[in-house]
C-alpha cells in the first residue's frame, strides 16, 4: 500500500505540471503573447581622451578636452514582440585652453527612451549635447555626440557613436 499511495502522489504532482504546462502553452497560442524575457544591457564607457579641439566661440582658439562618457543601454522584451529600450549616460568631461588658460567643465546624466518594433532590426539614432561650463566669464560651448543603436530580434543592442561636434553657446 505504501507504494501505491507515493505512485499516486506523484501522479498528481505530475499530473498537476503537465496541466500548468499547458495552460501557459494555451496562453501563448491564443493571445498570441509570451511572457517577458531577462533584459539586455550594455554597460560601456568612452574614454575621450586628451584632444585638442578648436573652441567654437573663440576660433583662435583651441581646448585640450578629456574625460569619460558612461553609457548603459538596457532593452526589455514586450508582449506584443516589441523590445523598450532605455539609455543612460553620464558625463564627466574637463578641458582647458591652451591659448587663455579658460577651464571648461561638464558633469551631466542624460536619459532616453524609444521602442525597438518590428520588423528587426529596428534602428535608431539620438543626438546628445553636453554642456561645457566655462569657469570665467567666456561663453559656454556644447559638445554634440550623435549614437546610432540598432536592436536585433533577440533584443541585443549595438551602439556606435557616428560623430561629434561642437558649437558656441554664449
Amino acid at each position: 500500500m505504501k507504494g501505491i499511495g507515493a505512485l499516486f502522489g506523484r501522479s498528481i504532482r505530475l499530473t498537476w505540471f503537465v496541466g500548468l504546462i499547458l495552460a501557459v502553452s494555451l496562453l501563448i497560442v491564443t493571445t498570441g503573447q509570451r511572457p517577458a524575457a531577462a533584459a539586455n544591457v550594455v554597460n560601456v564607457t568612452i574614454h575621450v581622451p586628451a584632444s585638442v579641439q578648436t573652441n567654437p566661440c573663440f576660433p583662435t582658439d583651441v581646448v585640450n578636452l578629456s574625460g569619460d562618457i558612461h553609457i548603459v543601454i538596457t532593452t526589455t522584451a514586450a508582449r506584443n514582440g516589441s523590445y523598450r529600450v532605455t539609455n543612460h549616460l553620464n558625463s564627466q568631461l574637463s578641458g582647458v585652453s591652451i591659448t587663455t588658460g579658460t577651464k571648461y567643465v561638464n558633469s551631466e546624466t542624460k536619459d532616453d527612451e524609444w521602442y525597438a518594433r518590428p520588423p528587426f532590426p529596428a534602428v535608431h539614432t539620438h543626438t546628445y549635447d553636453f554642456l561645457l561650463v566655462s569657469q570665467s566669464g567666456t561663453p559656454n560651448y556644447v559638445l554634440h555626440m550623435t549614437m546610432h543603436e540598432t536592436v536585433n530580434a533577440q533584443g541585443v543592442p549595438t551602439a556606435t557613436v557616428d560623430k561629434f561636434s561642437m558649437d558656441c553657446q554664449g
